[in-house]
């Protein structure tokens, strides 16, 4: 269906002796004029744009000279306050959009992992809606939550672009715990000083209270109960978790160089030579076996290597994360960190020196034979 056009235009005509014939025959062809206006040396009215076609044939005829002005130029923004008012929006809505976080995602290596760590996002830190970025927490108050929470995790990497967040939970290594497994019965002590945060314990009485300060051989929890003049051994299992300053010094050099994944490709090989497979093999076509001694496509992630000047400002963006997995990686599973305060930072020629005290939580409790005596 065609679309007629609307707009107005203004017609100027010389005065002629053909002119008044001229505005009769526009109005036996049905089209309107407004606004007619008979000046000294010239006719002006106005009409709408989807006219003018009438006007050129009728022209020729009656031989005037006409002249048109477009009184609404084809522009996509027009001069009017609606027009404003949707710029002033289009500038103000995405301003106020970038001042939330909209998306938060999860990427962890079994869905079991994705959907605790989703949990821990939605009951303790109220992520699983947008937030104003001011009142969202900081990445170690969001790892932390997140560690204290599943005790599993290594390290969480947070990663922000734009108004979006993604969290990559990192599962400490697996180890055999095995070793202390006996079948005497145990009293729990502690093999270093702190101050107790919680316990998980199945079985045995506790001998000290939460935010108690404890010191190395102390009893945690005692595998004798008493039950009325009697004393029952039954031994004590469990973990107990106390907090502790660990102080740590670091030397590395000042030019550093790691490496960095980049992109992944599928590629197209010829088996010629036996040249060193660059980068990480992701995934393979099957082929079959006698095209596959010639040729293999295959799927690969791609690494560079970068050499970087380390700064004072990456002290706490690059060195701390690094030390704080190397502390961790040390420590028993289920350790978290709590804090870390940088107690001092030299730049020389060609190192980085500092010291670095951790707030550690991790369980302090060892197994200990009841004495017979008990």
């Amino acid at each position: 269906m065609k679309k007629f056009d609307n707009r107005p235009v203004e017609i100027r005509l010389s005065r002629s002796n053909g002119a008044h014939a001229f505005i009769q025959n526009l109005h036996s062809k049905g089209v309107k004029i407004k606004n007619l206006k008979h000046l000294e040396n010239e006719i002006r009215f106005e009409m709408i744009r989807k006219d003018i076609k009438i006007v050129r044939e009728v022209r020729k005829k009656y031989r005037v000279k006409v002249k048109i002005q477009y009184l609404q130029v084809s522009r996509i923004f027009q001069k009017n306050s609606w027009t404003a008012i949707g710029l002033l929006l289009l500038i103000i809505i995405p301003i106020i959009a970038s001042q939330f976080v909209w998306d938060v995602n999860v990427e962890a290596e079994t869905p079991e992992l994705r959907v605790a760590v989703e949990k821990v996002i939605k009951d303790k830190l109220s992520l699983d809606k947008p937030k104003m970025k001011g009142r969202v927490k900081s990445d170690f108050e969001i790892r932390q939550t997140i560690m204290e929470e599943l005790r599993d995790l290594s390290w969480v990497h947070i990663l922000k672009t734009g108004s979006s967040m993604t969290i990559v939970p990192q599962l400490a290594p697996i180890t055999d715990n095995k070793k202390n497994t006996t079948d005497a019965k145990n009293h729990l002590i502690a093999t270093k000083s702190g101050v107790i945060t919680h316990f998980e314990i199945s079985s045995g009485e506790r001998r000290v209270l939460p935010n108690t300060t404890v010191y190395k051989g102390d009893t945690l929890v005692s595998g004798v109960i008493t039950v009325g003049d009697k004393s029952v051994v039954v031994g004590a299992s469990g973990e107990v978790y106390a907090d502790y300053w660990l102080e740590t010094e670091f030397s590395i050099p000042k030019q550093i160089q790691f490496v960095s994944a980049s992109s992944k490709e599928w590629t197209f090989d010829f088996k010629i030579n036996n040249e060193k497979e660059q980068g990480k093999s992701l995934q393979r076509v099957d082929l079959p076996e006698w095209l596959s001694r010639f040729v293999e496509i295959k799927k690969t992630q791609k690494y560079i290597t970068v050499t970087e000047e380390i700064s004072e400002e990456q002290i706490e963006s690059f060195i701390l994360p690094l030390l704080h997995e190397k502390i961790l990686k040390s420590l028993p599973p289920k350790t978290i960190i709590k804090k870390e305060n940088i107690l001092h930072v030299s730049f020389d020629d060609d190192k980085v020196k500092g010291k670095v005290l951790f707030l550690v939580n991790e369980n302090i409790a060892k197994n200990y034979p009841i004495d017979q005596g008990d």
